[in-house]
């Protein structure tokens, strides 16, 4: 990357959703990279956690939680949408490219002439 101390970087959207979808993870659940294992530890943490929680504060942390998930797939649902937008950009660019470069080779063919 092109990074020059002290200066701010430039963001897509869809980098600033998911920044913002983990790092809302991360409060809520308390890390943000994880192995499947992991992930199972942690749902049976959270789950215990849960269980000895009142009925009232019980509630509210399974609806934080329950928000968690939400955001975590619909920046799913938008990442898989934006690799489709991708990979069909790259597909026809590479469609283009393979246009330009038989354009190119003809044009170096030279014509046979029958007499």
């Amino acid at each position: 990357m092109n990074s020059k101390p002290n200066q701010a970087q430039s963001v897509s959207p869809m980098e600033a959703r998911a920044n913002q979808a983990l790092a809302r993870a991360h409060l809520q659940i308390g890390t943000a990279e994880m192995t499947e294992a992991d992930a199972a530890n942690l749902s049976i943490r959270l789950a215990g956690q849960l269980a000895g929680l009142p009925d009232d504060q019980r509630r509210l942390r399974r609806r934080d939680l329950a928000l968690v998930v939400h955001d975590l797939e619909a920046l799913v649902d938008a990442l898989e949408t934006e690799l489709g937008e991708l990979a069909g950009e790259l597909k026809a660019l590479n469609h283009r490219t393979g246009a330009v470069r038989a354009y190119g080779a003809a044009k170096n063919v030279v014509a046979l002439r029958r007499p």
